[in-house]
């Protein structure tokens, strides 16, 4: 599989199931775009990501929910005050996940066969 972006060496870790389902992530507006699907990495190249669980791997994850309810949590936090929510319909030609962190929480490693028009906002 061709990821979106570079991964460090044992990335995705080997526990990582191919995609298959709906999941829900934060966007920034209607429609979603590419970068609404990017990695935290991707998004701030030289911070340093701390925490328990956190590794390079899961820092070039995309974070994805299981369950509306937990990413309209997220919503309710200043920094995602003007956000919306994106459902989207993953296959295994997506990419893999893994459940990480609590609640529904599932860290997403995207492949380049992702298209973001799978993307629906929610109103």
């Amino acid at each position: 599989m061709e990821w979106f972006e570079e991964l460090p060496v044992a990335c995705p870790p080997p526990d990582a199931t191919p995609c298959n389902g709906e999941y829900f992530r934060i966007a920034n507006g209607n429609p979603a775009t590419s970068p609404d699907f990017f990695s935290q990495r991707k998004l701030q190249p030289n911070k340093i990501f701390v925490g328990k669980g956190i590794n390079e791997c899961i820092a070039r994850a995309v974070s994805m929910f299981k369950d509306k309810d937990d990413a309209l949590k997220r919503l309710k936090l200043p920094k995602f005050r003007h956000s919306v929510i994106a459902v989207v319909e993953l296959e295994p030609k997506d990419g893999v996940m893994k459940k990480t962190f609590r609640d529904s929480h599932y860290s997403w490693w995207r492949s380049t066969n992702f298209d973001v028009k799978q993307a629906k906002v929610e109103e």
